[in-house]
């Protein structure tokens, strides 16, 4: 399952979990912010994943996988694994930041671009016995320059 988030919908949450208010339904994965969110092939960029939302809920990563994803008028390749990285689960505040580098890849200018996160989380199971599940959040990105 994720949610699409748009800016102004992001803002707002942040600010409210910043407030320490509440926590809405949309962030249950948590939030994920792309700076710059237009960026061209071989760019860098950082990734922040504010967790705070997940963790209240029950939703503590165990593992967090961040893509970018495509959707256009014709096929486009999967998505793209920009990292994949163990939660540290006693970060505090609960944030998630890294550099990367925009792969050089096949890019479509007729293409809208999303970055996503996928949150892995343990639940514990009937029997008490623990899965892995994964819930995950996109906010949009614009690719250029190809």
């Amino acid at each position: 399952m994720r949610f699409n988030f748009f800016a102004i919908a992001a803002v707002f949450a942040t600010t409210v979990i910043a407030q320490g208010n509440f926590c809405p339904e949309a962030a249950r994965f948590g939030l994920v912010n792309v700076s710059p969110s237009t960026l061209s092939p071989g760019e860098t960029f950082t990734v922040t994943a504010n967790l705070t939302c997940a963790i209240e809920l029950g939703n503590t990563p165990t593992f967090l996988d961040y893509y970018i994803d495509a959707t256009a008028t014709h096929t486009v390749s999967g998505p793209i694994l920009i990292a994949r990285r163990t939660y540290d689960n006693s970060t505090s505040p609960p944030i998630d930041q890294f550099t990367a580098v925009l792969p050089n890849w096949f890019y479509f200018t007729d293409a809208t671009y999303t970055f996503v996160m996928d949150n892995s989380f343990a639940r514990a199971g009937p029997t008490g016995e623990s899965v892995i599940t994964v819930g995950g959040i996109e906010t949009p990105i614009n690719i250029t320059g190809f």
